[in-house]
């Protein structure tokens, strides 16, 4: 698959007939894409634990002025925690996504972003979103999801309960007017 096939940097959008709950009204950015499959997280579901209790567990104190939510990254390993982030970190194993985004799971990313001097935006959540190797093809075959472009204010600034609304929005799609089937209608 080349680069110009692959959804990488780019958002998800659940279309209302999708049949699975994890995934309902759900907004997800495409960390990586290739013939093997896709990784993602959701980005407007959050999480039942908080950044606090996320922090203690690493012996880290908030220092940042903004607020964090913990997302709920997706169904798939749900005790592992993935950051999305703004800093250009020098730290092993991150993955760059887009210019100035990165994907890491190293814990020492986070106490960077809030211990440091760090002003860059970022998400953290648990658990992340998976295809295997043509599975995402063959969703959007079926329909199940719209395929939109990366705005940085729905990814890190919108409140999550309007993610799902603003992304369609953004593409020029009234929300109201989405159904969730299609087909022939019959008399």
């Amino acid at each position: 698959m080349d680069r110009s096939q692959s959804l990488e940097g780019k958002f998800l959008i659940a279309m209302p007939g999708l049949n699975d709950p994890n995934f309902e009204r759900s907004v997800l950015f495409i960390c990586s894409h290739n013939e093997d499959g896709a990784l993602g997280l959701v980005i407007n579901q959050a999480h039942p634990a908080s950044m606090q209790e996320i922090l203690e567990q690493l012996d880290l104190d908030w220092n940042r002025h903004d607020s964090a939510v913990v997302y709920q990254g997706g169904p798939v390993a749900l005790d592992r925690g993935f950051i999305l982030y703004e800093d250009a970190l020098e730290l092993p194993g991150n993955l760059k996504v887009e210019e100035n985004l990165f994907l890491g799971t190293n814990p020492d990313i986070l106490r960077r972003l809030v211990e440091g001097p760090s002003s860059g935006r970022f998400l953290f959540a648990l658990g992340y979103s998976g295809w295997a190797g043509g599975q995402l093809e063959l969703e959007l075959k079926e329909n199940a999801w719209l395929v939109s472009r990366l705005n940085r204010r729905i990814l890190f600034d919108a409140p999550l309960n309007v993610r799902w609304e603003s992304a369609l929005k953004e593409m020029g799609i009234d929300p109201v007017k989405l159904v969730d089937w299609g087909g022939h209608l019959t008399n």
